[in-house]
């Protein structure tokens, strides 16, 4: 027993006096205060949330007079277009739409984001749009520590971490952050807590060892609460009901001028590719696409969590599965099994989906992208006429 007591509860009770008398220097160093920000509450498109508790306490929300859809992804959604959702919509009707997302920001990332709000996610519009890259080579081991940090802020990660309810998607939250973790430069105390917990989870021995750290770590946390300002408390959202407009869009003419402006701008190729592109990375050239196994794809292991988070919490979720360019990649069929694991998950799930995905060359229609992965105005206003008619925003 004096054994015991020496190995474990000595230790601990040496750890709790230390945080007694040097709590205060202690909060320097753990403690990191929010920069001043410009912010404009009217913007429509993120990069990433910037680590701003304005724009984390917006997430999910409706404006003040109308609903807002929000559009998630990755690199598509930084293109300068009057076409792209978050501005034709935008521009076209009370409902609004905001975008979030740049390169890298795959099915993890947008999962823990939506984990960290999901007191927001019943009824909530919502259109992600899954590259089939993200499903293919190194992209196929899911959001980078990197990338994750961009979008799940300390907050976010400590409101997953006071879940108490949703203890699958929780556990599955502390899983991948736990495999994360060696990728993290300077771990927080949240992202501490995470891998604790799912490390004590692997066995009753492991429970025990990681429970003297577990309850250091919490209360760790709690001091620092008392230290620092507060969010602003995470809400239930009441949604705006989606009103259908009496605007007239002439989807056709839309469609044909989109396209022709495309086809005038790729005309020193034969793959659809905008000019200057053509000639800055392709000149000519082809490439290819790298499956992984289905078995060792963690992309889309996030990808069913996702689903499964959306369904239990009843979002008014759509989906775009966005292409890439067959005559570009000489072997993407090889993609093909992967993408129909995607569109027959959607399925079941019940959830409406675009699937933009085209392996074949003569099907292909050339003018949907401005490269080989990101949507030309043509391509965009596919998507927008999805939206409008799914959310069924016009009479």
């Amino acid at each position: 027993m004096k054994k015991v007591a020496l190995i474990y509860f000595l230790p601990l009770l040496l750890s709790l006096l230390f945080l007694y008398f040097f709590n205060n220097k202690l909060n320097t160093v753990f403690i990191n205060y929010d920069s001043k920000i410009t912010i404009d509450s009217t913007c429509r498109y993120l990069d990433n949330f910037q680590n701003n508790s304005f724009f984390e306490n917006k997430f999910l929300l409706s404006n003040d007079s109308s609903e807002n859809i929000y559009l998630l992804g990755s690199s598509e959604l930084n293109e300068v277009s009057e076409a792209i959702s978050y501005n034709f919509i935008s521009n076209n009707f009370k409902t609004k739409v905001i975008g979030l997302g740049h390169a890298g920001n795959q099915c993890f990332s947008i999962y823990s984001q939506l984990l960290a709000n999901e007191n927001r996610l019943k009824d909530a519009p919502i259109v992600i749009i899954l590259s089939p890259g993200w499903f293919e080579s190194k992209s196929a081991k899911g959001t980078s520590s990197v990338i994750f940090l961009e979008y799940n802020s300390e907050w976010f990660l400590k409101t997953i971490n006071r879940n108490i309810r949703d203890t699958e998607f929780t556990a599955f939250e502390n899983k991948r952050i736990s495999q994360l973790y060696n990728e993290f430069s300077a771990p927080n105390l949240e992202l501490k807590l995470m891998n604790f917990k799912h490390r004590s989870s692997i066995s009753f021995i492991h429970k025990i060892l990681y429970s003297p750290v577990i309850f250091i770590d919490n209360l760790l946390l709690n001091f620092k609460e008392k230290e620092i300002k507060q969010h602003a408390t995470n809400t239930l959202n009441d949604r705006k009901p989606i009103f259908p407009e009496k605007v007239v869009i002439n989807w056709d003419s839309l469609f044909y001028s989109s396209k022709e402006e495309v086809a005038k701008n790729s005309n020193n190729n034969n793959f659809g590719i905008n000019n200057q592109y053509y000639t800055n990375y392709v000149h000519g050239r082809k490439g290819k696409v790298e499956p992984v196994n289905v078995c060792f794809n963690q992309e889309l292991e996030d990808f069913k969590m996702l689903l499964k988070l959306l369904k239990k919490k009843r979002a008014n979720v759509r989906f775009v599965i966005s292409p890439l360019n067959p005559l570009y990649c000489k072997n993407l069929n090889e993609l093909s099994p992967t993408i129909n694991i995607i569109e027959n998950e959607i399925k079941s799930n019940g959830f409406n989906y675009l699937n933009m995905f085209e392996t074949d060359t003569l099907k292909y229609d050339k003018a949907v992208l401005f490269d080989i992965m990101h949507m030309s105005k043509f391509g965009w206003n596919k998507i927008n006429k999805f939206i409008v008619e799914t959310y069924k925003l016009t009479k």
